[in-house]
């Protein structure tokens, strides 16, 4: 019964999602935000990547299953940021990947502040099995019977603002894409506010407080964060996503080019009943290969 249960809410839910599909949430968006902002591409002056894995509502069958790989790095040649990222995501029935390159230009300011510009291009690829799905009334007009795929090219735009303590970030994900034109094949335009801020609370000790807006119209979800982290060894953190989730966070340093992090989601809104959470596994690697300093750097990796 409770199988039943659980498979009928999991129905519900695409049913809801296919109205108008959603970029991809995932609690570790700190450590890549090139993901979500191209104008992020290179800020750190280094070569970084993420390889995270998220496993939405443990505990449904058919549960919400992402990865996402993200590389980007500053390259002299350019002055600027070149980045690829891509994402694979399931959800019952549904998959999607979404591969995109960079590039974000970077505008000096001072010595220690610059202002980017980025932007971001590539595709993406949908498919529904709509030959598994069940409905009440399998004569509904509107009930997808065969599996489908579409492949459409796919662009994204940033501005974001460094300095050694402040990151601060807009952009727009899925630009040619508006709301009304959205299926369950086509992701509707995303909007994005993202800002951090480095406090030095002690000489071993910084906290790092952030911020995530994220709207395509017809839904609002803000992401509030906050990490301390010691000695340049491991964080911890904590943090609420409205309407979803309480997130509890932490990593390590494995060695000096690589990171490890975990966090979990409690789940606050209808599904905690049923759900197990949510469990995020992310692998941070940072590495210098520029010849040319970068004095400016996101506070992402606590420089």
């Amino acid at each position: 019964m409770k199988k039943i249960i659980l498979t009928a809410l999991l129905l519900v839910m695409m049913q809801m999602v296919s109205v108008a599909q959603n970029d991809i949430q995932f609690s570790n968006y700190m450590f890549s935000e090139i993901t979500y902002n191209p104008a992020m591409a290179g800020s750190s002056g280094k070569l970084d990547a993420a390889l995270l894995y998220r496993q939405q509502w443990t505990g449904f069958d058919q549960a919400p299953q992402t990865q996402v790989l993200s590389v980007n790095s500053y390259v002299d040649k350019v002055s600027g940021g070149l980045g690829l990222n891509i994402i694979n995501d399931k959800l019952g029935f549904e998959h999607s990947l979404n591969v995109k390159l960079m590039y974000a230009y970077m505008l000096r300011l001072t010595e220690n502040s610059h202002l980017s510009f980025g932007l971001s291009f590539g595709m993406v690829n949908k498919s529904l099995q709509g030959s598994k799905l069940i409905y009440d009334d399998m004569t509904d007009p509107n009930a997808v019977l065969n599996d489908q795929t579409k492949t459409k090219p796919d662009f994204d735009f940033g501005i974001a603002y460094n300095s050694k303590k402040l990151a601060i970030g807009l952009s727009t994900t899925h630009i040619a894409q508006s709301l009304k034109d959205a299926t369950v094949l086509i992701v509707p335009r995303h909007y994005y506010l993202f800002a951090q801020y480095k406090i030095k609370a002690s000489d071993k000790i910084n906290i790092i407080p952030s911020l995530k807006v994220s709207t395509a119209k017809f839904i609002t979800q803000v992401d509030i964060n906050a990490i301390a982290y010691y000695g340049g060894k491991f964080w911890v953190g904590a943090g609420y996503r409205t309407g979803d989730a309480v997130i509890g966070m932490l990593g390590v340093d494995i060695t000096k080019y690589f990171r490890l992090g975990y966090s979990y989601d409690y789940n606050s809104g209808g599904v905690k009943s049923y759900s197990g959470g949510s469990h995020e596994v992310i692998l941070i690697g940072s590495f210098d290969v520029s010849k040319k300093t970068v004095q400016t750097k996101t506070p992402r990796f606590f420089n």
